[in-house]
């Protein structure tokens, strides 16, 4: 008896294509006599930008009374 709707796992293509692309690169290295560095390299910060007709609002709080509200009533 076999389950028909199970797939096979693909979370290690990227890693096993990688690993054929490094030995392809190394091998290429070799023969120009050179050394490489195979490791990923992150991706880094995005470049920063100047926001454009932006304008400021200074927003203040309004004062909450805490006694008079506990006299009120319920």
């Amino acid at each position: 008896m076999s389950v028909e709707h199970v797939q096979p796992s693909r979370c290690k293509e990227e890693l096993k294509l990688r690993i054929i692309r490094n030995d392809e690169l190394k091998a290429e290295a070799k023969e120009r006599g050179e050394k490489i560095s195979t490791k990923r390299q992150p991706e880094g910060p995005k470049p920063g930008f100047m926001v454009e007709g932006a304008t400021l609002e200074t927003v203040t709080p309004i004062p909450y009374d805490v006694v008079n509200d506990l006299k009120g009533g319920y």
